[in-house]
């Protein structure tokens, strides 16, 4: 004769149940930082391209938007002086992150010329990124580059 199965847990299959809900848990958060960590990773990596692409193309208001403090103050920056400035390259040197991906080091050499000039110059960058959790955008804390 079989036994009869009322749906009530035995006490073996209620402890095996609590601990497989712990192991998945345990599973899922760890993933869920994981997928937070990869996707402030790859915003930085975004970030900082298009600063770089938009100081290359001479969109200078779009690479200033990027500097703002944390406490959400703008650097002056007079953006219309840059008219006669040509950006001829943007070569990333280094960048690294804290431990918990919330700020970022970047080293940049810009080239450059004035278009009344014609000498080539550089120009070494080092910015201080940091992350704005609620939203994932990743800012510069500093001034807008000063080109002389």
């Amino acid at each position: 004769m079989k036994p009869i199965q009322t749906g009530v847990p035995t006490k073996m299959h209620a402890s095996l149940f609590s601990k497989l809900v712990l192991v998945i848990l345990i599973v899922s958060l760890s993933g869920c930082k994981q997928y937070t960590t990869t996707k402030r990773v790859n915003a930085i990596e975004a970030a900082v391209t298009s600063y770089e692409v938009a100081m290359r193309w001479a969109e200078y208001s779009e690479a200033y938007a990027y500097h703002v403090s944390p406490n959400g103050t703008k650097p002056p920056a007079d953006i219309e002086s840059l008219k006669e400035l040509s950006v001829t390259g943007v070569k990333l040197i280094e960048k690294v992150l804290n431990t918990e991906n919330t700020e970022a080091f970047v080293k940049t050499e810009i080239s450059y010329y004035f278009k009344d000039e014609g000498t080539i110059r550089k120009l070494k960058l080092k910015q201080r990124w940091w992350v704005k959790e609620e939203t994932n955008q990743w800012f510069i804390d500093g001034e807008f580059p000063k080109f002389r």
